[in-house]
């Protein structure tokens, strides 16, 4: 057989050059229709088998995409993009706050100030912030964690998925027009509980006592950075106003 990508003689159900799929379609109607799932989102197999198993072996999952198992794993950097967006545009065609919303208004209401350049900018960027703070978390993790055998850029996926799972679970909660009391506080919580989960799975090598006091020192370490880094912002944009 001939492959129509690289003219490569070969046999079986791929070119053994480059690799493409010895079944190569007519471009017609029911070729992109298949297309759209199936090279856009990986909705049939990539997207969906990362949101289950990130909803039920989160720590393990992760671990074993670190490892080199990663064929069927939606790639990480789409995986937070694509939940993330969706969060964000069921809340503004649904018409409720984000929690980032949420976080600006209660600052708002406890300074009393008119929002600065930097509080605008976080508002109508919120799908730019979510993926601005995962390498923040993650150098948080990294250093809380430094004695595990991840470097930098595996906590960075780490925490990718993790983050994109999270906004998963907040888009589920966009539809829930009742937001009074404690159930605002709940998608929230359940976040927070979504990541100790995964990082008491991820990290298998300490007992579950010490990896809860590293996960509690990541998130010492990630305020105190976003503190400096919040001071810095501000400081740069009254320069620039």
């Amino acid at each position: 057989m001939i492959c129509k990508n690289c003219e490569q003689n070969f046999n079986g159900n791929y070119c053994s050059n480059c690799g493409q799929n010895s079944n190569v379609r007519k471009v017609d109607y029911k070729y992109l229709i298949s297309e759209i799932p199936n090279s856009i989102f990986q909705i049939n197999r990539g997207f969906l088998f990362t949101l289950k198993e990130l909803f039920t072996k989160p720590g393990h999952s992760i671990r074993e995409f670190l490892e080199g198992k990663r064929k069927k794993h939606f790639k990480p950097i789409a995986f937070i993009i694509f939940t993330s967006t969706l969060y964000v545009l069921a809340h503004y065609f649904i018409g409720n706050q984000t929690f980032i919303d949420d976080a600006i208004s209660g600052y708002n209401a406890a300074s009393k100030e008119e929002n600065s350049a930097l509080i605008n900018w976080i508002s109508k960027n919120q799908t730019y912030v979510i993926l601005i703070l995962v390498p923040f978390f993650s150098l948080a993790s990294y250093l809380a964690f430094i004695k595990s055998k991840y470097n930098y850029f595996e906590h960075l996926v780490l925490n990718i998925y993790i983050t994109g799972q999270q906004m998963f679970i907040y888009f589920i909660f966009s539809f829930i027009f009742d937001r009074n009391g404690y159930l605002i506080l709940l998608p929230l919580l359940l976040g927070m509980t979504f990541n100790f989960w995964t990082y008491i799975q991820f990290f298998n090598n300490k007992n579950t006592f010490k990896k809860i006091l590293h996960i509690l020192l990541t998130y010492l370490i990630f305020i105190l950075v976003m503190i400096i880094g919040m001071m810095i912002g501000i400081i740069f944009m009254k320069i620039i106003e």
